[in-house]
């Protein structure tokens, strides 16, 4: 399970577009399709580099209007499922 301390960024081995500003993934080894909706799609434009789980939680207030402990537990409960699915990655 991920925390609010690690650093993800995104897995480069997943082929992407943008379609009406959301993300379409599609991982060739798995041959597995995934769409982003427009929450998601932010979120994966801000992985292009490593970051901190918290610095993006921290980005997305400002963004948002929703209380913080809602905005980190809906961004750990996405960026876990994409972790699973591989389409991002811890790194150091």
């Amino acid at each position: 399970m991920l925390s609010l301390s690690d650093h993800v960024t995104i897995n480069i081995d997943i082929l992407t577009t943008e379609i009406d500003s959301e993300i379409v993934m599609m991982d060739v080894d798995s041959g597995n399709y995934y769409n982003l909706d427009e929450i998601g799609s932010v979120i994966w434009r801000r992985l292009a580099a490593p970051l901190a789980v918290e610095r993006l939680c921290r980005d997305l207030e400002t963004l948002y209007d929703a209380p913080a402990t809602v905005i980190e537990q809906d961004v750990l409960a996405l960026l876990t499922r994409m972790e699973e699915k591989r389409l991002i990655r811890r790194v150091a």
